[in-house]
This record gives structure tokens, C-alpha cells and sequence, in this order.
């Protein structure tokens, strides 16, 4: 896992062998990814110099052969690359050599100088974010992984230039940083905003499965998909299924266990992580676990559960436990980090489980990226639900009764709002919903859901003329959308801030062509969810871990926001100084506090929501 950024100047500059161009002034912002190495290429290519610049965080062939960024053999293509290829051996078996060593970079450059971008793009199986020149056809090629575990950002106007990081590409480019209004009330409406927008004008976050391709001659653009969607379908029965499924993931677990440098995992107290780490400890033992958790009497607690998993695996377990004061104090550090605002509130949680695993490990296996494939969250229930009723416009026309029941939780007032709508993109949408229509009217003036809509839809119709049921669909988009530009953004900031990969073996691209393309009833059912995944847990673990309830890695921000938190975040959110009130209105704000702090409904996803747009509002200066 590394750090990538570079740049197409307007014109020629001669490259003189010296850090003295634009790259090596913005390359320090993202040293923290990789602070085992650091280099810089420049080339002439169709009248434009190219500079790419990378950080290097050593994790396969630890010598300078791994260097980066690289030129192939034949010098045709340069590469700068961050992630890691897990298949990179087999796709090494069908190049010539020789190669200068064992790095999965060096097995990158080389397809590309053997079978070209295309090709090779078809043949990846792993994480991450890469850019390839073609000094001979004159294109610059910025690659992002299919299921966008690794981002990359880039100009949308201009000069041409990326970066792993925000913060890197405002310094290499000079774009001031400025809220963009349209992005703001996307994030209002989902607690992020989806790739290809970013909340910052100009700046842009490649999609997932998605190559950008520059023409360095004529400086044209193109934007295009790789991605095959599944249309296979298993015709096993349920225990084949769990077969295949068991011996997939074990594979999928076993190659990512590939390394030159300490292994952890990150232990919770739920079945996916305990899975990983089942599975893992028989190829690899002695793992340690890492586990976050909270003082005790806190609900959201993980750590007993996590240590029960830990001793019955016969696992190393470590452990931080935090206060209130603890949560509070990083909460700047990780909107630096993270650099865009998410609702997410288990990212507090996150920053100081990556820097207990830093102590000891280098890399970690995760169990993240489960409960979108497999139908993990309560909203797929509901729309599983709303296949069944038959008439769901009468009954979402009850939504506005329900809205004045107090206290109900947050999922039964969203889910009484989606029922109604016909449109797939509009209810997906609604059923995902941070702030409703009439909440945004008052924190922005409009009831407008920003891209929000545009972007499910975009996903909606790449599954176009594949049979699958309405959950499904909301699965694969959930898939594609919510969890590479959510969850796992913050995992890949978080956990690179403090120079820790994170593996995510749930997302295996072989792995989840098999997930794909089992019957829905194999993955969520009206009752159950994730069937097959537990039921093969089951061979690895007792029942007591796989049927445990899912506490969702959540911190208890609604009581800190009554109690510990309450004269900070009054502060932060309606403060005299609070910056972010430039495009928020006050009076909306106010509204949404007084509710949760009279406990009239639980307005913690909304509240966190606002602290981190103040902090990403108050980072732009």
C-alpha cells in the first residue's frame, strides 16, 4: 500500500533528474502512506512533461526492486501504483523474464508491456489504484479497482492531475479548496457523496471499476467502465453452495495472507471478522487480534465478545478501551484524514484500533465488505417487505402519521418514507436517506437530493437486462456505490494515516463472482440474513459467535451528545465561529438538536453528520 500522485504540465519541461518539479512540492502531503521510500519520474510524451510521484509502504520484495514509480523492461510504460495484485504470481507464470525481483508492481508493468491496459485490467485480482503511461500511443491511464477499496482522486478542468489524497491534488494543482452546493446536499442526503463527485469543486473521485484515459496529444478524456456485471447463476443446492463458498473464501483468505511483513486482523465481536480470522489462523498461526472498545457499561462495547472469538481460536488478543475523552480528541485528526465529511461514526472508533495494530503489524486482514453482497442491513428487509404488500403507496402514505410517533428508531421512520415510491433509484435513495426532503428544506433552503439519485441510477443501469428482484439490485449498487465512497474511504484514510494496510477478503474478486451468483434466497431471506455465509461459518465457529446480534461497530454518540459531548458539539454546530453555517441554516440546525437532546427521536447519524461537515468546512482555510 502505497501513495500515488502526478501531473501534465501544459507543456514541455525538460526533466533535469532533480525533485526540482511540481510533484516533489506536494509529495511530502501524502508521506504518511509510504514512509519506507519515495520516488519521482519525469518524461516527455506528445509535447507535455509527465511527472509521477510515489510513497512507498514496503510490504512484498522489500528491496529497491520494488521501487516505485516504475518503467517496464522495454521502457514503453511507467507505473505508479498502490494496492496489492493477489493473483500477481500466476499472471507473473505467463510473462517472460527476467525480472529484477518478486514485487507484484514489477508483474503489473510488465503485463502491460505484454498484453496492454485492457488485458491486463481483466486479469487483476486485488485492491487498488494505479496510474499507466504509454509513452508510445501518448495516454495516461489512472485505474481504480472494481470494488473500490483503494480511491484516487483527480482535476476535473485543467492540467491533468492525481493523487491518493485530497490535500495532495489542492497542492499539486493549485485549486482552491470551495464547497460545492450540489455535493453538499448529496452528502445531506446519504452522509457522503458518490464517486465521481467529491464535496470539493473541481475535484474528483474516480469510480470504482473505472479507467480514466487521458490523450496527452489532443487532451481529450474518456471515462470508462471495465466491469462485467455477473450473469451466472448457481444451480447447486444450499450445502453445495456453502462448499463452494467455504473453499473460495479460504482461498481468498489464504493468498491475501501473502506478505513480507507482520499479518494481524482486526478483530469485532461479530461473525466476519471472527470468519477471517478462523480461516486465517489455520494458514498463518499466531495471528494477533485487535479489538476497540468503550468503558464498561457501554452497549456498543466489542471487547468481551471479541475476546471470547480470540480464546476459542487460540488467537493473541490486544485490545484498547476508550472514554469520551479519547473519541473527542481525534475527532480533528480524523477529519484531516479522511479530508472529505462522512456520517459514519465508527471512523472515531477506527482511528485508535489502527494505531493499536500499528504497534505490532504491518498489515491486516479485515472482515468489512460482508453485509452489502450477502444482505446484512436491515433496509434489505424492508425491501424484501415491500414486495410482499399489496399496495405499498397506501401504505407509505401512513409515512407522515408515523413521522409524529417520538422516539420510534431511525430505521422505521425511513423505511415507512421508502415503502411508497415506485421509482427503484428515487426509493433506494430514500431508503438510504440522512436527512429527509423536509429536513434538508431547513438546513438548505431545497428539498433537492443533489446527485443522490443520479448516482444510484447510474449503478441501476449498469445491471440493465439481468434478472434479479428489486433487493438484489440494491445489494450490487450498495455494493459499488455506498461501501467503496463510505466505509471503506475511511478505512483506506484511517488506516494509512498511521501506515497500516488493510485487507479486505470479503471482496476477493473470484470470491464475489461466486456470491453473485447464487439465488437471493442464499444470501437474505424475509428473517434471515447472509444464509449461506452463516451457515459455513458454522463450520468454523460455534454457534454462540455466528448467531450473536450485530452491534454494527458503532460508538454511543447519542449519549455523548447529551451528556460528555453536548458543550463541544453546541459549539462546533451552532457556534458564533462555525463556518459551515455559511451554507447551513442555523434555525435547521437548532431543530435537529433540540430534538435529540429532549429525546423526542434519536438524532445522533444527523448530529455526527454536521460535526463532520463543520470540521471538513473549518479544514478549507
Amino acid at each position: 500500500m502505497c501513495g500515488i500522485i502526478g501531473i501534465v504540465h501544459p507543456g514541455s519541461v525538460k526533466p533535469d533528474g532533480s525533485e526540482g518539479l511540481a510533484v516533489s512540492g506536494a509529495i511530502d502531503l501524502i508521506g504518511h502512506r509510504g514512509p519506507d521510500g519515495r520516488g519521482v519520474e519525469s518524461v516527455n510524451v506528445a509535447g507535455h512533461a509527465v511527472e509521477f510521484g510515489h510513497t512507498r509502504l514496503s510490504i512484498l520484495d522489500l528491496s529497491p526492486a520494488g521501487a516505485q514509480p516504475m518503467f517496464s523492461r522495454d521502457r514503453r510504460w511507467l507505473v505508479t501504483f498502490n494496492g496489492e495484485i493477489y493473483n500477481h504470481i500466476s499472471i507473473r507464470a505467463n510473462l517472460a523474464g527476467p525480472f529484477r525481483g518478486t514485487s507484484d508492481t514489477e508483474t503489473l508493468v510488465e503485463s502491460l508491456a505484454a498484453f496492454g491496459l485492457r488485458r491486463t485490467v481483466e486479469k487483476l485480482d486485488g485492491m487498488f489504484a494505479f496510474a499507466a503511461l504509454d509513452t508510445v500511443e501518448g495516454r495516461l491511464h489512472i485505474v481504480r479497482d472494481p470494488y473500490g477499496i483503494k480511491p484516487v482522486y483527480y482535476t476535473e478542468h485543467g492540467p491533468l492531475c492525481f493523487a491518493s489524497e485530497i490535500k495532495a491534488l489542492l497542492a499539486l494543482s493549485g485549486l482552491v479548496p470551495e464547497p460545492d452546493m450540489q455535493a453538499l446536499q448529496t452528502y445531506l442526503t446519504l452522509r457522503f457523496v458518490p464517486s465521481p463527485a467529491t464535496v470539493f469543486k473541481g475535484v474528483q473521485r474516480l469510480r470504482p471499476g473505472h479507467v480514466l484515459t487521458y490523450d496527452l496529444a489532443g487532451g481529450s478524456r474518456e471515462i470508462s467502465s471495465y466491469i462485467t456485471e455477473q450473469k451466472d447463476v448457481f444451480a447447486g443446492s444450499l450445502a453445495e453452495a456453502c462448499d463452494e463458498y467455504r473453499d473460495r473464501l479460504e482461498q481468498a483468505v489464504q493468498s491475501q495472507l501473502l506478505s513480507d511483513v507482520p499479518v494481524g486482523v482486526l478483530l469485532s465481536g461479530g461473525i466476519d471478522s471472527a470468519l477471517v480470522a478462523a480461516m486465517a489462523v489455520r494458514h498463518k498461526p499466531g495471528l494477533a487480534g485487535f479489538t476497540v472498545g468503550f468503558e464498561k457499561g457501554v452497549s456498543e462495547c466489542e471487547i468481551d465478545d471479541a475476546a471470547h472469538t480470540a480464546a476459542v481460536l487460540g488467537m493473541r488478543h490486544e485490545y484498547v478501551r476508550l472514554g469520551a475523552g479519547d473519541l473527542l480528541d481525534c475527532v480533528q485528526d480524523v477529519a484531516k484524514s479522511v479530508e472529505e465529511p462522512l456520517g459514519t461514526t465508527s471512523m472515531l472508533a477506527m482511528w485508535h484500533l489502527s494505531a493499536l495494530a500499528r504497534r505490532d503489524v504491518t498489515v491486516v486482514l479485515t472482515g468489512q465488505g460482508s453485509d452489502e453482497p450477502w444482505g446484512g442491513y436491515l433496509l434489505y428487509q424492508a425491501e424484501l417487505l415491500r414486495g410482499r404488500i399489496p399496495f405499498p403507496s397506501l401504505v407509505g402514505g401512513l409515512s407522515g402519521l408515523v413521522d409524529r410517533i417520538p422516539r420510534l428508531p431511525d430505521a422505521v421512520y425511513r423505511g415507512m418514507h421508502m415503502v411508497g415510491i415506485a421509482d427503484e433509484a428515487e426509493r433506494f435513495c430514500e431508503a438510504r436517506a440522512l436527512f429527509t426532503a423536509d429536513e434538508r428544506k431547513l438546513l438548505t433552503g431545497s428539498r433537492d437530493s443533489g446527485q443522490a439519485v443520479a448516482g444510484i441510477r447510474y449503478w441501476l443501469e449498469s445491471l440493465r437486462g439481468l434478472a434479479m428482484e428489486s433487493t438484489e439490485r440494491m445489494m450490487r449498487v450498495d455494493t459499488r456505490m455506498n461501501l467503496p465512497d463510505d466505509l471503506l474511504l475511511y478505512g483506506d484514510k484511517i488506516t494509512m494515516a498511521v501506515a497500516l494496510e488493510a485487507r479486505v477478503p470479503m471482496l476477493d474478486l473470484q470470491l464475489m463472482k461466486f456470491v453473485n451468483s447464487l439465488p437471493l434466497e442464499y444470501r437474505v431471506r424475509l428473517g434471515r440474513r447472509k444464509v449461506v455465509h452463516k451457515e459455513m461459518a458454522l463450520r468454523y465457529l460455534p454457534s454462540e459467535i455466528v448467531n450473536r446480534p450485530k452491534k454494527g461497530f458503532k460508538i454511543p454518540f447519542g449519549t455523548l451528545a447529551r451528556t460528555d459531548w453536548k458543550d463541544y458539539l453546541h459549539s462546533v454546530l451552532l457556534g458564533n465561529g462555525a463556518k459551515y453555517l455559511s451554507a447551513i441554516e442555523r434555525r435547521g440546525v437548532q431543530l435537529i438538536w433540540d430534538r435529540h437532546q429532549s429525546g423526542e427521536r434519536d438524532c445522533s447519524r444527523q448530529l455526527f453528520a454536521l460535526m463532520m461537515l463543520g470540521c471538513c468546512f473549518e479544514g478549507m482555510e
